[in-house]
């Protein structure tokens, strides 16, 4: 009958060993990416389009968008932006609404257009931007606050 009382203690006394062997490891983060999101374009019309389109995905994440790539060797043509913490995003020094600006690449656009929405937002409006390419070639974009 003394086997009977030693080998729940014997088996009690084994899981409390290997409870205090086992290692206390805290979970490692390995990866992290923030919010992102793609569209397809044709021409500066749609891709400031996608970036108003853009601006309203990411505010669900308290985010605004960044562009992480633009693919224009196919047409369509793509855009893949990240939604970044506003923290994270310098604000506009200086801009002036009505005013063309000159743009070669869609970057450069993008770069204007946000700008422009930041500096109309912070006036209590919403930018509108028209592009006008010239008969030479040029492009550009001018914004009204409304």
């Amino acid at each position: 009958m003394k086997t009977a009382y030693i080998l729940p203690v014997v088996a009690t006394a084994a899981t409390l060993m290997l409870a205090g062997c086992s290692s206390r490891h805290e979970p490692e983060a390995v990866a992290a990416a923030n919010p992102t999101i793609t569209y397809k374009y044709h021409g500066e019309q749609e891709l400031l389009q996608a970036n108003q389109n853009a601006q309203s995905y990411c505010v669900q994440y308290k985010s605004v968008p960044r562009t992480v790539r633009i693919e224009r060797g196919s047409d369509p043509h793509v855009v893949v932006f990240e939604c970044v913490p506003t923290s994270s995003v310098t604000t506009v020094q200086s801009f002036n609404p009505n005013t063309p600006y000159t743009y070669r690449t869609d970057e450069e656009l993008l770069d204007n257009s946000r700008n422009a929405q930041a500096y109309c937002m912070a006036h209590g409006g919403q930018s509108v931007q028209t592009v006008t390419t010239a008969s030479d070639g040029s492009r550009s974009v001018s914004y009204s606050c409304r």
